[in-house]
Order: C-alpha cells, then sequence, then structure tokens
C-alpha cells in the first residue's frame, strides 16, 4: 500500500511541477504581448517637381496650374 501511496505522490508532484511550468510561459506570453510594438515606418510618398521654382514636394500637396504641377508658394517664381 505504501508503494502505491508513494507513486501517487510521484505522479502528483510532475503533475504539479508541469502546471506551474506551463503558468510561468502564460505569463511570459502575456507580457511580451503587452510590450510596445515598434511603429511602421510613414509610407513613401511620390514627389513631384515645381514647373516654376523647380523644388520637390510630395504630389499630394502639389497644386496644378497651366504650365505644370506647382508648389502654390506666391514667391514661387523668384527661387530661381
Amino acid at each position: 500500500m505504501s508503494k502505491l501511496i508513494f507513486w501517487l505522490l510521484v505522479v502528483f508532484a510532475i503533475l504539479f511541477a508541469l502546471r506551474l511550468v506551463n503558468t510561468a510561459k502564460a505569463r511570459k506570453r502575456a507580457k511580451a504581448a503587452e510590450a510596445p510594438k515598434a511603429e511602421a515606418p510613414p509610407p513613401i510618398e511620390e514627389t513631384v517637381r515645381c514647373s516654376r521654382c523647380g523644388t520637390y514636394l510630395p504630389k499630394a500637396e502639389a497644386r496644378y496650374a497651366p504650365g505644370g504641377l506647382t508648389c502654390g508658394d506666391p514667391d514661387c517664381s523668384r527661387r530661381r
């Protein structure tokens, strides 16, 4: 009878140890999930050249004019 009790205690001890290991792993995964993630770099925008002054600017900020795309700055033609 004592051998049976001994083996039951061994089995329970092993199961308890495995549970502790799994709990530690779960905590580690949860902590890693909460860590701040690196931000993605901003998307690359296409640039165009102003037809008046020659400066480069993002295409989203360019304005259409009869001579082509411009930066829209009133002093634009003086920069040349």
